[in-house]
């Protein structure tokens, strides 16, 4: 009897210690919502709340990565190593973090100065110093004192003159004496849509000498195709194929890349991003390769504009191609 007793306390204890664990780890996670600021994707959404993409679109219902700015988007996040998100929203296509509080400093009105003028030479929109020093009118005085964003020190390019690397390399770089818009671009090889993306905040059409801009160093390393035929290729099937919207030009992919719609890249669920593979136009006999760097959600295949146009899927009614990887 006294054995029955002790097997039976065991028991129940084990059961009292198992749901208290229960209740601890479902009470880490706290139900909250975000609301989608202008610029932002679900990759720059998801890095900042902590979370997966596949998490964000399981907990939303989302039926492909197309959000809107304003909407609220639940997610759960974790007590004990959630931090709160007080930075102000991310601008437009900007690969360069938010800055937070602590990349914030102080300036000291002096005479002459203006709200534009101040925002210009800190590298911040008229909207972000009101924000940040809540600000109500343009109103300023002689002597206050102001929250700015602190200018950062990067690397110049001269440092990276023996760097070689196949993905480029991001630096700040300062304008020199007569250099305009369009030799900048010429250098670095850059679009005027990619150095926009780059420098959300900078009004290029006005770019001073001695001003500090983000700029991507073009690739100085490149790569022959691994694939020297198909028929070294694994046929994966037929799937349906879409393009990139204009509007997504710009816009960050889910490895960090921005989308250009002149190169052969594409979107898709579970292709390990940064594999190549081979998609053929089965109507046409067309064929290209392409590198996976984005994600959708559901099946199919999303593709750049100029691979889709390359394979003839502009001529398609109901687009469809044949994904081939390595074997």
């Amino acid at each position: 009897m006294k054995n029955t007793c002790t097997i039976l306390y065991r028991h129940i204890l084990c059961s009292i210690i198992f749901f208290a664990a229960t209740s601890v780890t479902l009470s880490a996670q706290q139900k909250s919502t975000y609301e989608i600021q202008q610029g932002e994707t679900l990759y720059s959404i998801s890095k900042k709340l902590n979370v997966t993409i596949a998490e964000l679109t399981q907990w939303n219902s989302l039926n492909s990565n197309n959000i809107s700015v304003g909407q609220q988007l639940v997610y759960f996040e974790n007590k004990e190593s959630a931090e709160t998100i007080e930075s102000p929203p991310e601008p437009s296509g900007s690969l360069i973090s938010t800055s937070s509080s602590a990349d914030n400093t102080s300036y000291v009105v002096k005479s002459g100065d203006n709200l534009y003028s101040i925002s210009r030479e800190h590298n911040m929109t008229l909207e972000q110093l009101k924000g940040l020093n809540n600000l109500e009118n343009d109103n300023i005085s002689v002597g206050q004192k102001l929250a700015v964003k602190k200018v950062s020190v990067a690397p110049s390019v001269s440092m990276f003159a023996a760097e070689s690397s196949p993905q480029g390399i991001f630096t700040v770089y300062k304008i020199e004496q007569s250099e305009s818009l369009n030799d900048i671009l010429i250098r670095f090889k850059l679009t005027t849509e990619e150095f926009e993306a780059l420098n959300p905040e900078i009004d290029i059409t006005a770019l001073n000498r001695g001003q500090e801009v983000t700029i991507l160093l073009p690739p100085s390393r490149n790569y022959s195709n691994p694939y020297l035929q198909k028929a070294n290729l694994q046929d994966l099937g037929e799937v349906a194929a879409i393009m990139y919207n204009t509007s997504e030009l710009g816009k960050s992919t889910t490895n960090g890349e921005l989308y250009d719609p002149n190169a052969l890249t594409a979107a898709h669920s579970n292709i390990a991003l940064g594999s190549i593979i081979f998609v053929e136009n089965q109507a046409t006999g067309k064929g290209v390769y392409v590198q996976v760097n984005d994600r959708i959600t559901g099946a199919g295949l999303k593709l750049s504009s100029h691979a889709f146009r390359t394979l003839g899927l502009d001529q398609n009614t109901q687009p469809a191609v044949t994904i081939y990887t390595d074997s």
